[in-house]
């Protein structure tokens, strides 16, 4: 029964610190502030082909739009989303990582994250001034608006 009792208390502590060291490999933000999200709900399924561009529905969606502004060396923390999230930079610059590969977006400048990417994360470009990005998210309703992940291993 001791023996028992020795097994259950290791495979408990093993387990907690499973758990911790998940949790300390995700990457929360950090210096990150989110507008109030305004969300409504498209029912009626989309087919729309017009200027080159495509953009179709097979299922209601939420839409989403907000503005996120990382303070000086902010960062989001590495993620990921559900659906289809379009970014355009407002003020300042960020860097934009994706998996092992990063890329600077200025004012006025936009990108699009989806839900099939690697794990990615935006940083504020300056340690002097914030850096301000509006976004739309397209996702199913309900959807989590992010979900924090591990960085990659590059």
């Amino acid at each position: 029964m001791l023996k028992l009792r020795r097994t259950l208390a290791l495979g408990a502590g093993v387990g907690a610190l499973l758990v911790v060291a998940a949790i300390a490999l995700a990457t929360p933000p950090s210096g990150q502030q989110v507008s109030p999200a305004l969300v409504g709900t498209l029912r009626d399924t989309q087919r729309i082909k017009t200027d080159h561009i495509k953009f179709r529905t097979k299922t209601p969606v939420e839409i989403s739009t907000f503005t996120i502004t990382l303070a000086p060396g902010g960062y989001t923390g590495w993620h990921t989303h559900p659906g289809v999230l379009f970014a355009t930079v407002q003020s300042g610059a960020v860097v934009r990582q994706v998996g092992c590969q990063s890329r600077t977006y200025t004012t006025g400048e936009a990108f699009v994250e989806h839900g099939d990417q690697p794990t990615g994360q935006v940083q504020n470009a300056s340690t002097l001034e914030p850096a301000v990005f509006a976004v739309t998210h397209i996702a199913p309703p309900g959807a989590p608006r992010r979900q924090d992940s591990d960085p990659p291993s590059c």
